[in-house]
């Protein structure tokens, strides 16, 4: 338990997804009490003994509840961690033909939401007296994507996702300073291009731009956060690490 994180309160948002299983069973590991908060995954906590409850983070409701609920049970809330990835069905629509409303509701859940749990946790937070919230953005809230990857590929960068990882970039800082004063630290991770059985063209395109030659496992994306979720990041906050293989450096 290097972390020093053993009976933390750690909720994570999207815990049961690509990253979010990886990071729900690190923190596991590390001691913490885990409870994943989406809206599908209970077996997943059950199998990991995380706890379990339901959320959507772009409902004031939902996130209220969550925030109450911990409250009641636990008494604290020490680490909050955003990797939801809320999106319509129309998501992987390219630039010609998306429409403006899709942006918007892309906008509205992802973005939105982003913005709705940070403000309820750093509140929730600041009257405790300490905490640390860490958001999910990505190389695209950095850089532009490079459209050459998915040549061939019935995929493409959606024309929302860089609004919204740069959104939370912008927004992550935005929060750590204005609750610096409360203790309460405001960090985000933007991973590169994680494996889960992509297209083997854009794996390939995608592995050459890169300079350690591939994609990333879910599980190397754990360790920054579990190192801005402990006290050994107790000088960090408003910062923004790249987990890419080097893909923004050049």
């Amino acid at each position: 338990m290097a972390y020093d994180l053993k009976d933390e309160v750690v909720v994570i948002a999207g815990g049961a997804g690509l990253i979010g299983k990886a990071l729900s069973k690190a923190f596991a590991e590390e001691g913490a009490k885990v409870v994943i908060a989406s809206k599908e995954g209970k077996g997943f906590a059950q199998e990991i003994g995380a706890g379990f409850h339901e959320l959507d983070i772009s409902d004031e409701s939902s996130v209220d509840r969550l925030i109450k609920d911990m409250d009641k049970g636990h008494g604290k809330i020490d680490v909050f961690i955003n990797c939801a990835w809320p999106k319509t069905d129309d998501w992987m629509t390219n630039v010609e033909e998306v429409k403006f409303k899709s942006i918007l509701k892309n906008l509205e859940m992802h973005l939105g939401g982003y913005w709705l749990c940070c403000q309820r946790f750093a509140l929730y937070m600041k009257k405790q007296g300490h905490g640390r919230i860490i958001n999910f953005s990505s190389t695209q809230g950095v850089v532009a994507p490079n459209f050459s990857v998915y040549e061939g590929t019935k995929m493409t960068s959606p024309p929302a996702y860089p609004l919204i990882k740069g959104g939370i970039i912008m927004m992550t800082k935005y929060f750590a300073t204005y609750f610096a004063k409360h203790n309460v630290r405001v960090n985000s991770v933007s991973p590169g291009g994680v494996y889960n059985d992509q297209d083997p063209d854009f794996v390939k395109r995608y592995s050459k731009l890169t300079p350690l030659g591939r994609m990333a496992k879910a599980e190397e994306i754990v360790s920054p956060v579990l190192m801005l979720a402990s006290k050994k990041s107790s000088y960090m906050t408003g910062e923004n690490i790249m987990v890419d293989g080097g893909w923004t450096t050049w």
